[in-house]
């Protein structure tokens, strides 16, 4: 038994250990935010922010909830032009049909999607808090304010071009979406007090976002994928001790044919010093059914007596040339 013989065990320990620490890893920083998240004190901003974040030295890790407003010209919606906003994004999507295992199912494909932002506030009590850069946010909660659908007009060589490569376009979807000014919003990041008023920046330990949501409502978000990660870390993890075990039990079967072998060689040998001592003028019932040297050996567990020690190391397949039974092991013989 060689090594190549170990490939696919000890790749699928190496591969199973790897997953199992990923999910772990992913689990834990899960754990690391929610529980950060839950320590942060959610804030209303009014006069007395400024004095909160001052006794905290000037940065402090919060939630603050107000009115989004922009710092700028307002972005303006292309099909509603009376919606304003502060960050504007426009999909544009390919309602496909494709044919899956003999079915026809819908599909989407984007074929096109566009952003923009402005620097806005989250207004309170006539104080605000400045988000500089939005494009840092890693999660904005926009609403959808336009949405129009424009059906594929597909002549009848379309339709069968179509049904012959198994996909055909339905049509194209537009959709806009924008955070609308005047949404009362939550902002969740790192609160810093500098010359010019309150600023919302990224933190390092929860995440960077403007949502419509509670705190409450962001941590149930943020803990409902954990327990499906702990299930898959809890699949590797028994695919971690399945590839365990096989190593462990090949290799010590290996460990267990090393040794008999060994010891099969050291009673070979001796049986082979016997021999020449003994010379070869041997009666017949003595004479090994191979070579016709001497019979100084027993087979078990069959226990026949049939052939020398080195007819018997070169059995093949491992069986007794008597009865046929699988060889377990070699005994020496003594003739008296």
């Amino acid at each position: 038994m060689s090594f190549k013989d170990f490939t696919m065990d000890l790749l699928g320990l190496g591969i199973s250990t790897g997953f199992t620490y990923l999910f772990y890893r992913f689990v834990r920083a899960g754990q690391d935010v929610v529980r950060h998240l839950k320590e942060t004190p959610e804030l209303e901003i009014n006069s007395s922010l400024i004095g909160r974040v001052t006794e905290s030295g000037g940065s402090m890790i919060a939630c603050v909830r107000g009115v989004v407003k922009a710092s700028d010209i307002a972005l303006r919606c292309n099909a509603r032009p009376e919606v304003t906003g502060v960050i504007w994004r426009h999909t544009i999507q390919e309602h496909l049909v494709e044919q899956v295992m003999g079915l026809w199912m819908n599909d989407k494909l984007t074929v096109d999607l566009s952003t923009s932002h402005i620097p806005f506030v989250l207004m309170g009590k006539g104080i605000g808090v400045q988000i500089t850069n939005p494009k840092k946010l890693d999660y904005v909660a926009l609403t959808v304010v336009s949405e129009k659908f424009e059906s594929a007009s597909n002549s009848l060589a379309d339709h069968i071009w179509g049904w012959l490569k198994g996909v055909r376009s339905t049509g194209t979807q537009h959709i806009e979406e924008m955070l609308v000014e005047g949404t009362r919003a939550l902002g969740i990041g790192q609160l810093m007090l500098r010359n010019e008023g309150l600023h919302l920046d990224p933190a390092n330990v929860i995440p960077y976002m403007i949502t419509t949501k509670d705190k409450k409502g962001v941590i149930e978000d943020l803990e409902a994928p954990i327990p499906y990660i702990k299930v898959l870390s809890l699949v590797t993890a028994c695919g971690v001790a399945f590839f365990s075990y096989r190593l462990v039990s090949r290799l010590y079967t290996k460990w267990r044919k090393d040794r008999r072998r060994r010891a099969e060689e050291r009673v070979l040998e001796e049986a082979r010093v016997r021999r020449e001592a003994q010379g070869n003028d041997l009666p017949e019932s003595l004479m090994c059914v191979i070579c016709c040297g001497i019979r100084d050996v027993l087979l078990v567990p069959c226990y026949h007596v049939c052939v020398c020690s080195e007819c018997a190391q070169k059995l093949e397949p491992r069986a007794c040339p008597v009865c046929r039974a699988d060889i377990e092991s070699i005994q020496p013989v003594f003739y008296a």
